[in-house]
């Protein structure tokens, strides 16, 4: 039987028959795989650490007919704190759920795969509101979908000469004679979100904003979902 090697993150789990499981991984290289860990709910099974949700992995699958059956998994982190409170685990689940809904399987996400590893490692830090904008903001760039943060989406006029109110859409930053909402954003929020989508991705949870800011990412990162993915 044929088998295959992939280094992958545990984005859903299913539970199957009397003790088995169906994972569906997010794997480098490869983008989302689904798998099939027979035996993984049972107490003793050699699978049951691997075959947890965030769990992150090497595995060894062996492919079968349409499907792949999994025959080896070496844990590298499996984020276990993030079960330890609630909003942390939340914004856990949003994010890997995200994924699950958007990427498509034999699709190279890498660095989509980096950014939810980074976004998991620092919800451990606690740092719920930022982990998920920063996640989000980046999660539309890796799918071709960058906001615009530094002039109107429409006419090209730099945000500085926006005297009438910076607004927000479906592209990013607009000015007053493109809008179609009445969604402002401060200058602050368009800060954040310019340097988010603009620095390293380990710089980019260096920073704090105030929850006023935060907030207005959150309803900027929920409108560009709506538009785009519904």
């Amino acid at each position: 039987m044929k088998t295959i090697k992939v280094r992958g993150l545990v984005i859903k789990e299913y539970e199957t028959g009397e003790a088995d499981k169906r994972l569906l991984l997010l794997c480098k290289d490869v983008g989302r795989v689904m798998v099939y860990a027979r035996g993984a709910r049972k107490p003793r099974s050699k699978f049951m650490a691997a075959a947890q949700i965030f769990t992150y992995s090497d595995f060894v699958l062996a492919k079968g007919r349409g499907f792949y059956s999994l025959a080896q998994a070496d844990v590298i982190e499996n984020f276990y704190d993030l079960r330890k409170d609630y909003d942390r685990l939340m914004v856990a689940h949003i994010i890997v759920d995200a994924c699950a809904k958007t990427v498509l399987e034999k699709s190279e996400c890498n660095d989509l795969l980096r950014l939810v590893l980074k976004c998991l490692k620092n919800l451990m830090a606690d740092k719920c509101e930022l982990v998920s904008n920063v996640f989000f903001l980046r999660f539309f760039d890796f799918h071709g979908l960058r906001p615009h943060s530094a002039e109107c989406a429409v006419c090209g006029i730099p945000v500085d000469e926006m005297t009438d109110g910076i607004f927000w859409s479906a592209e990013g930053t607009v000015c007053v004679s493109h809008s179609n909402s009445d969604f402002i954003l401060s200058r602050g929020a368009v800060a954040a979100v310019s340097y988010i989508l603009s620095s390293e991705l380990s710089a980019a949870f260096w920073f704090e904003v105030g929850n006023d800011v935060s907030e207005e990412l959150s309803r900027a990162n929920k409108m560009l979902w709506e538009c785009h993915y519904g």
